[in-house]
């Protein structure tokens, strides 16, 4: 097997580190079993969804010309003319990963074959960084302001807004307008709304205080129980309009577009439901073909990311997020899509090489309205 003389690594990587051969190995660094952003959000297969401009934006339609009427013999002609579209717009957030290696390693001094493997195994750290990263990002509570140094993409939880007495829907002095309340007896209502930070900009530059059509739906429950928790979600996929996994064909072959995100310990308290309740439940709660509780006929889903303690953004409030997948897209910046640059050296580092992957992207929700988040007004705390 021929060796590389010092010179010879710079070239020999420069030439051949896109085109190693992927080897076998277990990889026991990730801390979640499944990342929801690689399989629900990022198609590789489908090429990247690209979207030029400095803004990501899209229209929405917020009215209707009121022109119905009943009218008689000989009526005049009556019109109505109004603003009927809006653009929604969100900043391109962008993120890097990087891997570094020093050409004097032991590594380096090795066989081809040596190198290759060592090389390749950087290069999939860094890919698992940014997928890991990517995680955080789509499962956290997104930006914080809209003048957020380095924000990151909009998240689930910042498109779906759980309920909250406390958050300031009244333009930014922290007292919530009653109005914004659930109604006595209720435990479900559109009161999704803006993100906190972003009373004066709206969602997407969308105010859900003038639109109240672009709400999400939210919902409380304080015992996981067929009469609390239960009733309240059916009661928010009703009026979100989910349609049930049975009208999909080969659920094992693909996850249909509406599920039920949630916790290690809600899927746990939904299957004893299951195990101690008579038949009747079963037209409420019932099992998916892959084990997994439904909900009028949505699959309920674990979220790794938000029972992990030691990933970074576990839940502590039961939470039950109704996601139509198909009102959410994750658009690229065109050209930015998981760039890597040119190998190039260290400042003042001889010896120092540095491999970077950018990207640039933003998560879009069309519709906020066909969304729901349903939360415990109990603490509950999730353990690995």
């Amino acid at each position: 097997m021929p060796y590389l003389a010092l010179n010879e690594v710079d070239d020999f990587l420069e030439t051949n580190h896109e085109k190693f051969v992927v080897k076998e190995w277990t990889d026991v660094s990730m801390n979640l079993q499944e990342y929801l952003f690689a399989s629900r959000l990022f198609s590789k297969a489908a090429g990247p969804d690209e979207m030029e401009g400095p803004y990501c934006s899209w229209r929405v339609q917020i009215a209707n010309n009121e022109t119905f009427e009943h009218i008689g013999l000989y009526a005049d002609n009556k019109t109505k003319r109004s603003d009927l579209m809006t653009h929604g717009k969100m900043g391109w957030s962008v993120s890097a990963a990087n891997y570094t290696y020093d050409i004097m390693e032991p590594e380096f001094s090795g066989s081809l074959t040596q190198i290759v493997d060592y090389m390749l195994v950087l290069e999939h750290s860094l890919y698992n960084a940014y997928f890991a990263g990517m995680e955080r990002d789509m499962f956290g509570m997104g930006p914080t302001s809209p003048t957020q140094e380095s924000p990151p993409p909009c998240s689930l939880l910042w498109w779906i807004q759980p309920y909250s007495t406390s958050h300031a829907t009244d333009g930014g002095n922290g007292a919530n307008v009653s109005s914004y309340v659930f109604a006595t007896g209720s435990t479900s209502d559109f009161l999704g709304m803006d993100p906190y930070g972003f009373d004066s900009v709206g969602t997407g530059s969308i105010p859900r205080t003038t639109y109240a059509n672009w709400r999400n739906r939210v919902g409380q429950y304080t015992v996981f129980s067929e009469d609390d928790a239960v009733d309240t979600i059916i009661d928010c996929v009703d009026q979100c309009n989910f349609k049930n996994a049975h009208s999909y064909p080969a659920l094992t072959a693909s996850r249909p577009n509406y599920e039920l995100l949630t916790t290690r310990s809600v899927v746990k308290k939904a299957r004893k439901l299951l195990q101690a309740g008579n038949d009747n439940i079963r037209n409420a709660l019932d099992t998916w073909k892959i084990d997994a509780p439904m909900i009028r006929g949505c699959p309920l889903i674990r979220v790794p990311a938000w029972s992990n303690q030691d990933f970074g953004v576990a839940r502590t409030d039961g939470i039950i997020l109704g996601v139509d997948w198909s009102s959410f897209h994750y658009y690229s910046n065109s050209g930015r899509r998981m760039v890597k640059r040119p190998i190039f050296q260290g400042e003042g580092q001889r010896n120092v090489r540095w491999q970077y992957l950018d990207d640039s992207g933003q998560l879009v929700c069309y519709d906020s309205r066909r969304n729901f988040a349903v939360t415990s007004s109990v603490a509950i705390t999730e353990s690995n």
